[in-house]
């Protein structure tokens, strides 16, 4: 059949035109049989979207762009690589670039990718201040927004809820027996860090007879500066001969892995002695010499959201309303928590 359109393929199906496209660019949140009549009736009549065509109506030109603060970091490898599979299975090519954690380095990406023409943006930004670069750029490109590091109403956003995972984690520990707490590390400038210390802020001021503190030494979030501050922590304490912690969450699983090995070096045993806990759940913390107890952030269910809210927005014929959306994490229980020994 030729000429055959979107809506023709709509109404052969039974469904809105909408679902179509959505189901033509990987959306996950279709019923299987509906997809599966959409799919079976472009095989048979032949119909691929013409990519053309879709370019000159909603000025798509078929590619979206993803910026990270740092795609070396596992967390947000695995992100992009959920949403670039999710992007391609929807026949759209992807630019994928990193910020180093630098606002400059984020605005001249986002600039890059908007005279590039791609269709649409998923940023995770930098720190609380990418929202005064990202005011030049509202309404000139679709853009979904991932993380806490920017005021809700801004563009369309997904997050996941960093503040009730700390305090998931915080509770855990206290159920197990813990009652001397510290949460090691984290950045002032990122809302997400600053949601997971009150987490943990208020679950252990709430509990009866529980000591806590933060400790942070370095900015960062990585497996080096996890280790640097974990040394810190521990040979401080040896030192000055006071207690460490029975119970420490760290501000990421990265994070947590620099401290497992700064805990190796100082002759502590993880859950002998402490008890960890990390927050991202990215691949390393299932391996078998790690097991590490994590916080996990759903990622594909994440990107799947978020893909689904950019089609959305690129498909959108009017103008619609910006979407805000959180995730709730899950605790993870593997081999480095246990009751204190002490």
């Amino acid at each position: 059949m030729e000429n055959l359109t979107i809506k023709d393929i709509a109404k052969m199906a039974g469904v809105s035109h909408t679902t179509v496209s959505r189901a033509l660019n990987g959306a996950q949140n279709i019923r299987p049989t509906t997809y599966a009549k959409i799919m079976e009736l472009c095989r048979t009549t032949g119909y691929t979207p013409n990519a053309a065509a879709r370019q000159l109506k909603r000025n798509d030109s078929g590619a979206i762009g993803i910026i990270v603060p740092d795609i070396s970091n596992a967390f947000f490898c695995e992100l992009t690589r959920h949403l670039e599979w999710m992007a391609r299975q929807g026949g759209r090519n992807v630019f994928i670039s990193s910020s180093f954690y630098d606002y400059g380095t984020e605005d001249k990406n986002i600039r890059a990718l908007m005279e590039n023409r791609v269709s649409g943006i998923i940023l995770s930004g930098v720190g609380d201040q990418t929202c005064l670069r990202l005011q030049d750029y509202l309404g000139k490109s679709p853009m979904v927004f991932l993380g806490d590091n920017l005021p809700e109403g801004m563009v369309s956003q997904i997050t996941v809820n960093n503040y009730e995972g700390t305090r998931m984690a915080t509770r855990y520990l206290i159920s197990l027996g813990h009652r001397d707490l510290m949460f090691l590390g984290g950045r002032g400038s990122s809302v997400t860090h600053r949601r997971r210390h009150q987490g943990f802020l208020d679950a252990a001021s709430k509990a009866a007879d529980v000591h806590y503190d933060i400790f942070t030494m370095l900015s960062g979030s990585r497996i080096e500066d996890g280790y640097h501050t974990g040394m810190t922590y521990f040979t401080r304490c040896i030192e000055e001969n006071r207690p460490i912690a029975t119970g420490i969450l760290c501000i990421s699983d990265h994070f947590a892995l620099g401290v497992m090995q700064a805990a190796v070096e100082t002759g502590i045993d993880i859950p002998g002695q402490i008890s960890l806990i990390g927050f991202d759940d990215v691949s390393f913390a299932s391996l078998p010499k790690i097991q590490l107890t994590t916080i996990s952030q759903p990622k594909e269910k994440i990107c799947s959201v978020a893909m689904q809210m950019l089609e959305e927005l690129i498909h959108a014929d009017r103008h619609i309303p910006i979407s805000c959306k959180t995730i709730q994490p899950v605790l993870v229980r593997r081999d480095t928590c246990g009751p204190p020994h002490r």
